[in-house]
C-alpha cells in the first residue's frame, strides 16, 4: 500500500477527538517549521507531515506540548536578544 493511501486510511480510521488532533498538528507543524529541514517547505506540506507523525504515533501529545513550549521559550529569548541589540545600536553614536 502506498504511503499516501496508508495516511488517508489512518486519517479516516482515526476515532479520537479530531479537533484536538488538528490543534496538536498545528502546534507540531510550528515546531517543525523552526527546524532547518522544514523552513522552506510549504505550510500545507508541513501540516500533513505533522498529522502523519501524530497518526503514526511518531510523536505523542506530551512531546508536542514540550516541543511547543521549548519553541516559545526560544522565540522569546530571540526577541529579547533582538530588543537588546536594537537598544545597543540606538545608543551608538551616529556615523556619517
Amino acid at each position: 500500500m502506498s504511503q499516501e493511501k496508508d495516511f488517508e486510511n489512518r486519517l479516516l480510521d482515526f476515532n479520537g477527538d479530531k479537533y484536538s488532533m488538528v490543534v496538536l498538528a498545528s502546534m507540531w507543524a510550528k515546531v517543525m517549521k523552526k527546524k532547518q529541514e522544514y523552513k522552506n517547505e510549504p505550510d500545507a506540506e508541513v501540516i500533513k507531515l505533522a498529522l502523519n507523525d501524530i497518526l503514526s504515533g511518531a510523536v505523542t501529545k506530551e512531546m508536542i506540548i514540550k516541543g511547543s513550549a521549548d519553541a516559545l521559550v526560544q522565540q522569546r529569548r530571540e526577541e529579547e536578544e533582538a530588543r537588546k541589540e536594537a537598544e545597543r545600536k540606538a545608543k551608538e553614536p551616529l556615523k556619517l
